[in-house]
């Protein structure tokens, strides 16, 4: 789908780079540019920066940059026509007559539909027919008000009844499959949701993207989830995150299930969300890293499989530059059960109290150990040595050996002895870990041919550069230039820019978008941006002739492979160049 460059521009020219990126991170001003931690990548330290004076934005960590184009597409994982459409509706701007079909309307195809289930799944659990589903809900505690904010509905124990209801509405059974609604067997559909209450699933932007079931009957699976969509990725969506996301709460709280959420937010507690039947991901702590809370406060179970998912979480969460706390329920297994036991100021209490990152790993150090015992005493300071060693803030180190000293009762100098040991030998390991990695060859991912070519590379660039701020010289950059690129992403862009050049367009940033995926995109706008040589002819008369006497030393080189009339035809041609 081709779009004019007058309609790219005016979508760009109707989309700031500041205003946009702020809908989405915590943007922190530093003079006439704008910063935060990278929402395509985990880090710690802010790398993207985002540009005003060019409506563009970069990341010095995972290159991934370009226009505004480029930013809606890599956050919403949209293609070209749809992240412009995405920003021509975002802009209140019509789209031309002639853009056809795409998977934009797919997408919205897949809203309304989900839309539709949901409204006729709500309607079913406050019918006659959902009295089942209604008696769990509110035998759980949940009140009428809760229910229909949540928008919980019930799927009735029947082969078809949703199937029959959608298809009336005028959906197909091929679209609804494809839903992730109805499925299917030797192509006959039927109701993938039975006898189970419903928990519709929003994206950040209130659409509905999927559906949750938990089972009121025997079904070994207790809990089913739609399958992956266009609409719907688990890996990369929280349950409750759209209502979440406005808490006036500093922090989030991640728990294990839906019930547990709806319960906290019922008490009061409307940061709570969860993850959708997986484990927490790397886009997971990404998503919550750019939603402008100071922490996050983990509510697994405590039993060995919750510690787990609690460690890894906290080390996301640490990439992305989240503090995490963990939550220590007694007298109850679940956040839903101790709300229903004790009330929402006691949990308010816990939530106060809960215990930082590094004091749950410390504890769970003691796991399995006596440390009455000799032996218990030696094994943990064996790991809590090791851990100890691992910490980055040496203020932390002594805290924390402090703690271990009382709970052992072993002098704390001989700890920090063998804490300062470790610390060597960990350093050694590291600069032994440098050289390696200084010795080995150096690599370019986006542009891999640079590496073998960093002269050729670099002429390239200075021709792009004079060609995109010069359109009107391809004529006279085609006369000299007689060689053709040698690095595989140079010339595609060089071969895409001069398409644009001969179509009379003016080249912009956008245009790159439709043939060039974020990473190139963030090459492309380091090329165009470094402006040195940018309207300096001789400085492009030189680069036309890196190229060309590249070219000439390659058929050189290969004159050994020539005929005998070839070789002639060449000396004749050196000849006449002296």
């Amino acid at each position: 789908m081709r779009f004019s460059d007058d309609f790219l521009r005016n979508v760009e020219d109707n989309n700031d780079i500041i205003s946009l990126a702020g809908s989405y991170v915590q943007l922190k001003r530093t003079g006439n540019t704008y910063s935060c931690c990278c929402p395509f990548h985990s880090e710690k330290t802010p790398s993207c920066h985002f540009y005003p004076s060019t409506n563009s934005f970069y990341c010095f960590g995972c290159h991934i940059g370009g226009s505004v184009v480029t930013f809606v597409k890599e956050m919403e994982h949209l293609d070209f026509t749809d992240a412009v459409k995405f920003l021509a509706e975002r802009a209140g701007m019509s789209l031309p007559d002639d853009t056809g079909d795409s998977s934009a309307d797919k997408r919205r195809r897949l809203f309304d539909m989900n839309k539709a289930a949901g409204k006729f799944f709500h309607e079913q659990l406050l019918a006659p027919e959902g009295k089942a589903g209604l008696d769990y809900l509110t035998n759980r505690g949940l009140s009428l008000h809760t229910i229909r904010r949540f928008g919980l509905g019930f799927a009735a124990d029947d082969w078809h009844t949703l199937h029959f209801h959608m298809r009336g509405l005028g959906y197909s059974d091929f679209e609804l499959a494809e839903a992730s609604l109805i499925s299917s067997n030797n192509n006959k559909f039927y109701d993938k949701f039975r006898n189970r209450v419903m928990f519709p699933i929003f994206d950040t932007r209130g659409n509905v993207a999927a559906f949750g079931g938990r089972t009121l009957g025997d079904d070994k699976a207790k809990y089913l989830n739609s399958g992956e969509t266009p609409v719907f990725h688990k890996g990369d969506m929280l349950y409750a995150l759209n209502i979440a996301k406005n808490s006036k709460a500093d922090y989030f709280i991640l728990c294990e299930g839906y019930m547990d959420v709806i319960a906290m937010h019922q008490a009061g507690f409307d940061s709570a969300v969860a993850s959708l039947g997986t484990a927490l991901t790397a886009q997971h702590a990404n998503l919550l890293s750019r939603l402008g809370k100071k922490e996050v406060i983990l509510s697994y179970d405590s039993d060995a499989a919750g510690q787990n998912a609690s460690s890894k979480a906290i080390n996301l969460f640490a990439n992305v530059g989240l503090h995490a706390r963990v939550l220590k329920i007694d007298g109850a297994k679940d956040p839903d059960e101790f709300i229903k036991k004790f009330g929402g100021e006691r949990f308010k209490d816990i939530i106060d109290k809960s215990g930082g990152a590094i004091d749950f790993q410390m504890d769970k150090l003691t796991n399995g150990l006596d440390l009455n015992s000799e032996d218990g005493k030696a094994q943990y300071l064996k790991k809590a040595v090791s851990f100890l060693a691992e910490m980055s803030d040496p203020i932390d180190r002594v805290v924390y050996i402090s703690k271990a000293a009382k709970q052992t009762g072993i002098p704390q100098a001989s700890i920090t002895s063998a804490v300062e040991r470790r610390l060597k030998s960990n350093g050694f390991k590291a600069r032994k870990n440098e050289q390696k990695a200084f010795l080995r060859p150096a690599r370019d991912s986006v542009n891999p041919d640079s590496v073998k070519l960093p002269r050729e590379e670099k002429a390239e660039r200075g021709v792009i550069c004079f060609l995109y701020h010069n359109p009107e010289k391809l004529p006279r950059l085609q006369s000299g230039l007689k060689a053709e690129f040698v690095t595989s992403l140079n010339k595609r862009v060089y071969e895409f820019l001069s398409r644009v050049c001969q179509s009379g367009s003016q080249p912009d940033l956008s245009v790159f978008n439709e043939e060039f995926n974020g990473t190139e995109m963030g090459r492309i706008r380091e090329i165009v941006e470094d402006k040195t040589f940018a309207y300096d002819e001789d400085a492009l008369n030189d680069f036309i002739d890196v190229l060309n006497e590249y070219k000439e030393s390659a058929e050189e080189k290969s004159a050994g492979d020539m005929t005998g009339s070839d070789l002639l035809l060449l000396a004749q041609r050196l000849k006449e160049k002296k």
